[in-house]
């Protein structure tokens, strides 16, 4: 293996473009491609859990016997509540009263009792009139876009949208505009265009509350002015800060008033709620037409009642006196992570938040960093392009408000030890001292 080696060198980019009349020939240059990384140990993209999510974890691989007990910052679960016994007993009790599958889609006879006592929960949480509650947190946020979105219709969105909502607005309208992350005076030039395209057309904005590659947030305030001057309806995802960030567990929503809140919120649990699934806050007429006009609601099976039961019992816990305490123990560890990884030479992204993003750059060198990291007992989550921009691969840490201090240390330094046996590594194919 060389530095050049298509295992280090190529991306999935390379591979989105296929040709051939077999199936299998359009998808053998892929394959061969994660072949060869995973010979080389270079492809991180085959993790298993052989236990339980908790700070730590036992981790194998789906192409090798081989098992490591590892530290873990890869698993999403903010607050540890995947790890209480309350919601195991949730689950226990809900299949004795509700079964184990909602058994229809929810437009038709997949809803229970629990699935109306949650979205009444959000909704009074969050201010609205109505909240309709999705299989996934993904099919919320593709389900909100494309459900409301038409084809004559505008979306401006961040650049650094998440997957869902860009799919959303593509699936919905060809006129589809990007602002660069989080410059809202470019967002003001393009709501300016789009809006003399057309003068009576719907024109959407799309935000993040906490992007998740970046660990950072746009200026609410001035972000839903700017779109009211061009009546525009403000969309706002905050599927990683809900619950999890904020005196009273509302995240950015809590630094604006009732006239500067977003038109529609939409939101997932899989982050700190400890199950599948996802939200939309809104009002009577659009929680009615995005019923029956987003179809992940209208064709997938309800979120089943197990999944349901643990929302319930974990809405309950993080929007209690002990939740506060739990946010504020994890923003405790979030603040010791990141302090830790600068003491250790390492860059860090963003803003604190859960979400603690630890640059290696150079996709060579990250990739070979992966290399390292479950071998000494550490679990994080390498993205690289095209997921983030080319030359600004990171490994993703996910803080748990169960992490101890020791584990936050010896997190850092296995991740400054591998960064730097990585290094050493790269030297060595380039032939370099």
């Amino acid at each position: 293996m060389t530095s050049t080696s298509p295992a280090l060198a190529k991306s999935l980019l390379h591979f989105i473009k296929v040709r051939g009349t077999h199936l299998d020939q359009r998808c053998l240059p892929y394959h061969q491609w994660t072949s060869e990384r995973r010979s080389i140990g270079v492809w991180p993209y085959s993790k298993v859990l052989m236990s339980r999510v908790g700070h730590a974890a036992q981790v194998g691989n789906q192409f090798a016997e081989n098992t490591s007990q590892c530290i873990n910052f890869g698993s999403q679960d903010y607050l540890g509540l995947a790890q209480r016994k309350e919601l195991r007993d949730a689950v226990v009790e809900a299949v004795e009263e509700w079964g184990v599958h909602s058994a229809g889609s929810a437009i038709l006879c997949g809803r229970t009792r629990l699935l109306l006592e949650l979205e009444d929960k959000i909704r009074k949480l969050l201010g609205r009139s109505e909240c309709i509650v999705f299989p996934t947190g993904w099919a919320a946020g593709f389900g909100v876009i494309s459900g409301l979105v038409r084809g004559e219709d505008s979306v401006v969105m961040d650049a650094l949208s998440h997957n869902c909502l860009q799919e959303g607005a593509r699936h919905a309208t060809h006129h589809v505009r990007h602002f660069a992350h989080n410059d809202l005076e470019m967002m003001r030039s393009l709501l300016s265009v789009e809006r003399d395209r057309n003068p009576a057309g719907g024109l959407f904005v799309v935000l993040e509350s906490l992007y998740s590659m970046d660990s950072d947030s746009p200026c609410l305030r001035n972000a839903v002015r700017i779109a009211r001057e061009y009546e525009a309806i403000v969309i706002l995802d905050v599927a990683h800060d809900f619950g999890a960030m904020g005196e009273r567990g509302l995240g950015l929503l809590e630094q604006v008033g009732r006239d500067d809140e977003p038109d529609v919120i939409m939101g997932s649990f899989s982050k700190t709620f400890a199950a599948n699934g996802g939200f939309i806050a809104c009002s009577t007429p659009v929680r009615e037409y995005l019923a029956s006009h987003a179809s992940p609601h209208v064709f997938s099976n309800a979120i089943s009642p197990l999944q349901t039961a643990v929302v319930n019992r974990a809405f309950d816990l993080v929007f209690s006196q002990e939740g506060d305490a739990l946010r504020a123990g994890l923003m405790n560890n979030i603040v010791a992570l990141r302090s830790a990884m600068v003491s250790h030479g390492l860059e860090v992204a963003g803003t604190p938040s859960p979400i603690v993003p630890v640059f290696v750059g150079d996709e060579k060198l990250a990739r070979l960093t992966s290399k390292h990291l479950t071998s000494h007992g550490l679990l994080a989550n390498l993205v690289e392009f095209p997921a983030v921009a080319r030359g600004r691969a990171r490994f993703r840490f996910q803080v748990m408000a169960s992490h101890e201090a020791g584990l936050i240390n010896s997190a850092a330094e296995i991740m400054a030890v591998c960064k730097a046996a990585a290094e050493a590594d790269l030297r060595a194919l380039q032939g370099t001292p």
